[in-house]
């Protein structure tokens, strides 16, 4: 998860809104009117100077859309069902010529940035994205920053000492930088039941076969995709012999992995598949494996594509796999993209929308681009909403070390994106001092463990292992309500009283006052739908050739409901395309009826909203009835 990072983040103490205004206004969307007001440093970080002028870095430069308006006018008709465009796509060559940058334009950028050093590796096939390689003393003279080295509890890396400045002549067609910062700034949403220091034992091993087995008995903790398919009504789109087939994945990730921990996986459960049904695609230097074995980001691409797989085992997946950097995160995205060649493409990798409204505004233009010409080419974008329940930035500043602030997850945010929230299956799990009991489907939210763990443990070990965990959901301070979401009961504006205090242990000083977040605005709620994430309820996975199980997080669902969406574009005669305004629009008809896809959590909270029979920020619209979903999505 992104960390307060110098030259990317840094500010004056009182971000002007005017600014932030200024720094988005080529998108088409507006940020909020009162975004947030105040970012402070974190005092561990340690500044050691100007970096070395000649160091090289990898950068990628975002141009600004053409046509907007017109963009918008495409969109909205093609995951319109009574629209004559619904479902008519159109190719990247197509997106490029009408709404990327001119040929020319794009030209003349190339041209200027070789005049001062840059090398230009790769143009990309939208016209929105160069990427480029530059020594330290060529983008100090390009964008009006030094960059300097920093040390984070003993971590070096390198960023600007201040915000990257356009070059005048281009206003209006550069709106951005990627990759000035060399830190690792996003955190997989992989989850596991705590079984360290007092809590070792809590759970003991689930009594499962050693691997995982069509014939072994569901056993929560230790579900697998077979599970999945009974408990969310997938099994009858199996039996009208749908498989995937002829649809391909697609995952972006920021970590590599073991084909073969993905290929056992499948197998162990009798499933149909290739054995030369996946490919990986690197891109900026991603590397497999990345980060070596028994690492929790391998652990996180494994789990990805078992899932997504698993669901639909006659399609084929990509990998994109990027180096966790700024520019490879908006790269990875831009590469699938433009390949053009999967029907889905979903990320389990994000950060706390809060961070990118200082100084990062721009990224998230370059990333709402790539997620718009995703939808014009009909390919949905899924990500995890987050694993923190309401308090999305508390996963990095945990309470009692910050105060809680009631935050959401990017990319998740994006209202392009199906925000993939989390849930409890109905479960009793035997703990070391007695069993605890879920009778229904309900939020993930460990809440429900408090008074097991202050009956049997402390105070302070429920506060720092299990508050602020749970199924990421919210208001957005930065995107605005979608109008797919407008007029829905239960839809919240953002709260009141949102300031974020971070306490000595990460301030090295007194109390700190570092953000102040508006309140009343009506942005963009999250998650739209939710399946089961709690590790507790959670699944086995098999990574760097072992099984293990208590594994969950929104990380388990986004996949999952890629390979649902894989599985359903089988039984159409194309894509699928953008989901979240076909999901909604069946919503509004159909609400929880006889028949509906979409199934009410009606109690329980994510450590804050409430669950009810209507949207809920906590569990959005509900669980789902896949086979009723695909019906609504127009499956025979």
């Amino acid at each position: 998860m992104r960390k307060l990072n110098p030259g990317r983040l840094r500010a004056p103490s009182r971000l002007s809104v005017l600014a932030t205004a200024a720094a988005f206004a080529l998108c088409a969307l507006a940020p909020s009117a009162g975004a947030a007001t105040r970012l402070s440093p974190d005092s561990r970080i340690v500044d050691l100077g100007v970096a070395p002028a000649t160091d090289v870095k990898t950068l990628t430069i975002a141009l600004a859309l053409r046509n907007q308006a017109a963009l918008d006018t495409l969109l909205a008709g093609l995951s319109d069902a009574k629209s004559a465009n619904f479902r008519k796509f159109i190719t990247p060559a197509q997106f490029a010529a009408d709404y990327g940058q001119t040929a020319a334009t794009v030209a003349q950028v190339t041209s200027y940035l070789q005049a001062q050093g840059f090398t230009i590796k790769n143009v990309h096939a939208n016209n929105l994205l160069i990427t480029v390689s530059a020594t330290n003393a060529q983008i100090a003279a390009t964008f009006g920053t030094s960059i300097h080295n920093y040390a984070l509890n003993g971590v070096g890396y390198q960023a600007p000492a201040s915000a990257a400045v356009m070059p005048a002549q281009f206003s209006g067609v550069l709106s951005g930088v990627a990759g000035l910062s060399t830190r690792k700034v996003l955190q997989s949403k992989r989850v596991r039941a705590p079984n360290l220091g007092a809590l070792a034992g809590d759970v003991p091993a689930a009594t499962v076969a050693a691997w995982p087995s069509a014939s072994a008995n569901a056993t929560p903790g230790a579900y697998t995709v077979l599970d999945l398919a009974a408990k969310y009504n997938i099994n009858p789109l199996y039996a009208k012999g749908l498989t995937g087939a002829g649809r391909t994945i697609g995952i972006v990730t920021l970590a590599g992995y073991n084909q073969s921990d993905a290929y056992a996986y499948w197998n162990a459960l009798g499933l149909a598949i290739s054995p030369t049904r996946i490919t990986d695609v690197l891109v900026d230097g991603g590397a497999l494996p990345e980060d070596g074995p028994g690492s929790e980001g391998a652990g996180e691409t494994t789990l990805d594509v078992e899932q997504s797989g698993g669901l639909a085992p006659g399609a084929n997946v990509r990998v994109y796999v990027a180096p966790n950097t700024d520019n490879g995160f908006i790269d990875v995205f831009a590469a699938a993209v433009d390949e053009n060649l999967v029907d889905t493409l979903s990320v389990s990798w994000g950060s706390p929308e809060l961070f990118y409204l200082f100084g990062a505004t721009a990224e998230l233009q370059a990333f709402h681009a790539v997620f718009e010409q995703a939808a014009a080419q009909g390919i949905p974008v899924i990500a995890a909403a987050g694993d923190a329940g309401a308090f999305d930035i508390n996963r990095s500043y945990p309470y009692p070390y910050g105060s809680t602030l009631l935050t959401v997850d990017f990319p998740a945010a994006d209202p392009l994106v199906l925000a993939a929230g989390g849930t409890t299956l109905p479960n009793s799990v035997q703990h070391k001092y007695g069993p605890v009991t879920v009778t229904t489907e309900r939020p993930w939210g460990w809440d429900y463990l408090q008074s097991y763990i202050l009956a049997h443990y402390s105070a302070s070990l429920y506060y720092l292992d299990y508050y602020q965990v749970g199924g990421g959901g919210g208001v957005s301070v930065f995107y605005p309500l979608p109008s797919y979401q407008a007029g829905l009961t239960g839809v919240m504006t953002s709260a009141s009283a949102q300031s974020w205090f971070v306490g000595p242990v990460i301030t090295g000083a007194g109390w700190e006052d570092w953000a102040d977040l508006p309140a009343g605005y009506a942005g963009r709620n999250l998650p739209d739908v939710s399946l089961n994430a709690d590790p507790y309820s959670g699944y086995g996975v098999l990574v760097d050739g072992a099984y293990s199980t208590f594994s969950g997080g929104t990380s388990f669902v986004s996949p999952q409901l890629n390979g649902i969406l894989t599985l359903i574009a089988s039984g159409l005669p194309g894509r699928v395309g953008q989901i979240n305004p076909q999901l909604y629009a069946a919503f509004k008809t159909q609400g929880y009826a006889t028949g509906s896809p979409f199934k009410a959590i009606t109690t329980g909270d994510n450590e804050y909203y409430k669950a009810a029979a209507h949207y809920n920020p906590a569990s959005g619209l509900g669980s789902l009835d896949v086979n009723a979903l695909a019906t609504t999505l127009g499956v025979k």
